[in-house]
């Protein structure tokens, strides 16, 4: 699930709030983006941000949070292996052991998702063969 889908399940005040906080873009909420505080207030019909202060301290919101920084640290990560892979390719040392170490680190991330899955699929399995 991407941040986008995430938030399409939320109330649309909580919705433009995390879309305005960290000011992510959508085709309909530019002029969300660059409200003030009060302009947004009266925009969401609420008269402080007590109430969108207290929701940052929820679950709902730091699941939302993390799904966000995860999506935003796997474009900066994108942008680091570019340039990286670029330099690379030019010959500089150091970018081609920081590319092999990325690559290495990569590789093993994903076998260590692949165990996860497993893992979770042999649990899913052994639940299906209880019976009640």
């Amino acid at each position: 699930m991407n941040i986008h889908q995430a938030l399409s399940k939320l109330d649309w005040r909580k919705r433009a709030y995390f879309m305005r906080k960290f000011q992510i873009r959508s085709p309909k909420n530019e002029h969300i983006l660059n409200m003030s505080d009060e302009e947004f207030l009266q925009w969401a019909d609420r008269k402080s941000m007590i109430v969108f202060n207290n929701w940052e301290q929820t679950d709902e919101y730091f699941e939302l949070y993390m799904l966000y920084m995860k999506g935003k640290m796997q474009r900066d990560l994108e942008t680091v292996y570019d340039v990286v892979s670029e330099k690379a390719k030019q010959g500089d040392e150091k970018a081609v052991k920081l590319f092999l170490q990325l690559h290495k680190d990569m590789t093993q991330l994903e076998k260590s998702m692949n165990r996860t899955k497993t893992k979770q699929e042999q649990v899913e399995e052994d639940d299906d063969d209880l019976e009640i």
